[in-house]
């Protein structure tokens, strides 16, 4: 199914453009990479090692005056030994995990919404038998949905995912951000959030079929503007699972020695054009 649904968020996006984007639109392109010293998600550390993140992202105005969106990002392992970790050790210097993204954004009232697709490529997934994950992991997709808006120069959202696919099961994370001037060309970006899984979806992410809040996560990105296209950031970032069952399973009965409290650290450039 996997195969296909990628297919289908191609061919949607470049439908949505030729019928919704204006002759004279031009798009909105950036491009970028980030070193980390460990991939995370959703609470779980995927590779305990440095990992490097390229993403692509193309925008494009609609005639409504809303947005369309296709972006893809990948992490490619940096080295063979992936640590105390879910992905499978062997393959440095390879894409471990390749994200596709279709959106539409629009603003209502107060609110931005973005909404759309959301694809997960493993390839890798046959090995996953012998790491942590103990099963095999196919690919899968997601749909969401985001809302936020702004209180007090601070944007509170709500993000929605549910796949579909593989999982059959609800992720879901409400947080607060906020982008501090320093100076001229100098911020802070600071993030807080707060996730719940559903049943199935913890039993994909953690092997554990528990519902429940489950990360709790916490950022400090520090961005310097160096000119009108290119940006350079570093930043600090910090995990904990919440959830008293998923906590004593990652320390006590399944994770392997998986760190359920990761900090990690980032440091990325990108450009827009």
């Amino acid at each position: 199914m996997q195969r296909r649904v990628v297919g289908s968020l191609a061919l949607v996006s470049f439908a949505a453009a030729g019928c919704f984007v204006p002759d004279n639109a031009k798009p909105d392109v950036g491009f970028g990479a980030t070193f980390a010293t460990r991939f995370v998600h959703r609470g779980m550390t995927l590779v305990d090692d440095a990992v490097l993140q390229p993403k692509l992202a193309i925008g494009l105005p609609t005639t409504s005056g809303d947005r369309i969106g296709v972006e893809v990002e990948a992490n490619m392992d940096l080295h063979n030994d992936t640590g105390d970790a879910w992905f499978p050790d062997g393959h440095a210097g390879r894409f471990t995990q390749i994200e596709m993204v279709a959106s539409y954004s629009k603003k209502v009232g107060d609110f931005d919404l973005r909404g759309g697709l959301h694809s997960y490529n493993l390839p890798n997934g046959t090995e996953f038998i012998n790491s942590a994950a103990s099963r095999e992991r196919g690919g899968t997709s997601e749909v969401f949905l985001q809302a936020s808006t702004e209180v007090l120069e601070a944007t509170p959202y709500v993000l929605v995912h549910y796949d579909f696919d593989e999982v059959r099961g609800g992720y879901y994370r409400a947080g607060l951000s906020e982008d501090i001037p320093l100076g001229e060309k100098l911020s802070v970006g600071l993030d807080g959030s707060l996730g719940y899984v559903s049943s199935a979806q913890g039993l994909w992410m953690y092997a554990l079929a528990e519902s429940g809040f489950a990360d709790l996560r916490g950022e400090l990105v520090l961005k310097w503007q160096y000119d009108a296209r290119t940006q350079v950031r570093v930043g600090v970032h910090g995990s904990m699972i919440v959830d008293g069952t998923i906590d004593a399973w990652f320390n006590e009965l399944g994770a392997n020695g998986i760190d359920d409290d990761p900090i990690w650290f980032t440091a990325g450039m990108s450009w827009s054009f």
